[in-house]
């Protein structure tokens, strides 16, 4: 299993990592899934626009303040989906991608996130997290494969 996207050599899974050709959305180019999927969570132009200036982590905390737009919860796993295929068609993260083999994919963090991953705080340690993140990477791998 590969619990953790924070250590080398597997910090290319992290939605942070830095992209080898930007992702281009709505005309503007994103240097990180991160910030092409704060940037999805509104329909504000403008807004789009500065988060594609952020460092990654801006873009999150910025994301946590934005007007969501209507159908996010519908939405946010396709797009994530789609995000996550055009980084990993990026041969650098391709090849990561398929050297994971078999592994489980796990997004383990300790920011209380049992969405996208399983967090492994005292307070959630023996809840299981919902790992969507690491679904939608092993699920890209076999794709690929």
């Amino acid at each position: 299993m590969i619990s953790s996207f924070k250590i080398e050599p597997w910090t290319g899974f992290s939605n942070f990592a830095r992209l080898q050709k930007p992702i281009s959305k709505d005309g503007i180019q994103f240097w990180s899934v991160e910030n092409a999927y704060m940037a999805a969570k509104t329909h504000d132009i403008g807004a789009k626009m500065r988060i594609a200036q952020m460092s990654p982590g801006q873009a999150k905390k910025f994301g946590r303040e934005l007007q969501l737009r209507p159908d996010w919860e519908e939405v946010k796993i396709e797009i994530m989906r789609e995000l996550l295929r055009e980084k990993f068609l990026q041969p650098l993260f391709k090849v990561l991608l398929l050297s994971s083999g078999d592994e489980e994919l796990v997004e383990g963090n300790w920011w209380h996130d049992q969405f996208w991953g399983n967090c492994e705080c005292d307070k959630h340690k023996h809840i299981p997290g919902q790992n969507t993140l690491g679904k939608l990477l092993m699920e890209i791998r076999e794709e690929i494969r």
